[in-house]
């Protein structure tokens, strides 16, 4: 895949993390030519709404259908090497885990050529009413549409919830 946001033909399986291609744009990097730290987290968005496109769910699903939102709660990055401007980068991104209000999303980045691991994150969304903002069990829809890109670090299926 060489063009930016390509995405996986096929969708994820267990033993296989989503994956969505992107380049590192004029605007993520420093005047150096460095992506900066907070360039980072655009990569994870496109290939989370990416994600929750192959699985058949869109933010207007959740909203309009399910009349949920799915705010962030936690964003943990760890940075291990930059990334320059306009290399291709291979966002790897998995369901780990579904609780019983929030989904947990586990992430890296990659060089295309999956030489060298950028980034690893971790971000937990909270399952909330639209219309209160209260808190609310993850709809079985929602869980059934990702649990096929549930995997682990390991490469090893978990087992459904």
């Amino acid at each position: 895949m060489s063009h930016a946001a390509a995405t996986s033909s096929e969708p994820a399986t267990p033993s296989v993390p989503f994956r969505v291609r992107e380049r590192v744009r004029w605007e993520d990097v420093d005047l150096a030519g460095i992506m900066r730290y907070s360039a980072f987290p655009r990569f994870h968005d496109v290939a989370e709404a990416e994600l929750f496109r192959a699985a058949g769910i869109t933010a207007l699903t959740v909203l309009e259908r399910l009349g949920l939102w799915l705010p962030r709660r936690v964003l943990h990055i760890e940075y291990h090497v930059p990334a320059l401007f306009d290399a291709e980068l291979e966002a790897r991104l998995w369901i780990a885990a579904i609780g019983g209000t929030s989904l947990t999303l586990n992430g890296e980045l990659w060089s295309a050529d999956g030489a060298t691991r950028h980034a690893s994150w971790y971000l937990v969304l909270v399952c909330v009413d639209a219309k209160s903002g209260a808190k609310r069990p993850v709809p079985d829809e929602l869980a059934g549409a990702l649990a096929p890109f549930r995997w682990s670090i390991e490469g090893s299926a978990i087992a459904e919830p």
